[in-house]
């Protein structure tokens, strides 16, 4: 790739955490690697400092939004400067109004528009109208699964390809045995993640044999929400790749019990680069990275939570009987998902 490609990447918002989050970084970080200028456009950030400064090392300019006469200021100057570039690419993240007024206000030579939920039927229904002209004026639309590309493909009559979000590939250390299983989630504390529902698991009698795990931070569930579930243990908010290692060291399984339109979870990849065991509803793109009837398990509905409790059971069950393996998640996440892979798909996209 030629010394001195521009690209200007935007996105609707950045929370301080999240798998789109960890995504969008480590988007930054390996196209800056590559001899590439990034510039960063944040419609609504809400990162912190440290994920801020992280940017800043590695982009060109940074806008961050927020509400405030600075940040207006500081937009203005940073779009004079923008305005001034004819972008290689733009690389568009998010759903929502903004993503095609993004695309009339820089000029460029690529759009690609990365659309990272289900887009299934359901997903359908939260698309806006100037969304729906987004994906379908953008140069390139790319989805995070192959499911998911296919549905889209339908609902907008036109090509959508598949190329993963990048994820962290974590290493663990030997898991120290126990009496009880341990199953746990990390991620957002929202309720579309099934945070209610691993309580309810956490104090049902038939599965004291299992101590359920949460990590995270969200404004619905403080730390002293857990209080009252004995048999489930908040650990709170963790940063950085060092800190996942010990969290999935920790861990027998992982858990998503997700009602949200998943695209193709960044945990469930970092959970897969480790050959951790997982149980995940059958949302969106999960089923493209089912490699191993044992070590990778579908859930179809959530709502039943007698089918959701015989499930986790046995789910355990297998896992302290040492029926589940590592090898088949690790191999399909190096080839497939493993971030020198998902670079040349990149470049290959926005500059080619």
């Amino acid at each position: 790739m030629a010394k001195g490609k521009h690209i200007l990447v935007f996105t609707t918002q950045h929370m301080p955490t999240g798998g789109i989050e960890s995504h969008l970084l480590s988007f930054c970080e390996n196209m800056s690697r590559n001899n590439t200028n990034v510039d960063l456009f944040v419609l609504n950030s809400r990162m912190d400092r440290t994920t801020a400064d992280r940017y800043r090392s590695v982009c060109n300019d940074v806008f961050l939004g927020r509400k405030g006469l600075f940040h207006v200021l500081t937009f203005i100057f940073f779009y004079l400067k923008a305005i001034q570039r004819k972008y290689d690419a733009v690389y568009t993240n998010g759903q929502g109004n903004s993503i095609y007024l993004v695309s009339k206000f820089f000029r460029s030579r690529n759009w690609v528009h990365h659309h990272h939920t289900a887009g299934d039927i359901e997903d359908q229904k939260t698309w806006s109208s100037y969304y729906i002209k987004a994906l379908r004026d953008a140069h390139t639309v790319v989805a995070c699964s192959t499911r998911n590309a296919q549905d889209m493909q339908q609902a907008l009559n036109r090509t959508v390809i598949t190329v993963p979000c990048f994820s962290r590939e974590v290493s663990v250390n030997d898991i120290l045995k126990s009496e009880r299983v341990s199953l746990g989630y990390y991620g957002r504390l929202i309720p579309e993640k099934g945070i209610d529902l691993l309580c309810r698991l956490s104090d049902d009698p038939d599965l004291t044999h299992i101590q359920f795990h949460i990590w995270g931070e969200g404004s619905r569930y403080p730390p002293i929400f857990f209080e009252k579930f004995p048999n489930l243990v908040y650990h709170g908010r963790f940063n950085g790749k060092g800190a996942l290692s010990k969290v999935l060291s920790s861990l027998n399984g992982y858990l998503l019990l997700s009602t949200h339109p998943e695209g193709l979870p960044i945990s469930l990849l970092e959970v897969m680069s480790a050959g951790l065991p997982w149980l995940a509803s059958n949302r969106g793109g999960i089923a493209d990275i089912a490699c191993d009837p044992l070590s990778t398990r579908l859930l179809e509905n959530v709502g039943d939570y007698e089918q959701v409790k015989m499930e986790v059971k046995r789910f355990a069950d297998d896992i302290a009987m040492g029926k589940v393996s590592a090898d088949k998640q690790k191999a399909l996440y190096q080839a497939r998902f493993a971030p020198n892979v998902l670079i040349n798909q990149w470049e290959s996209i926005l500059f080619n």
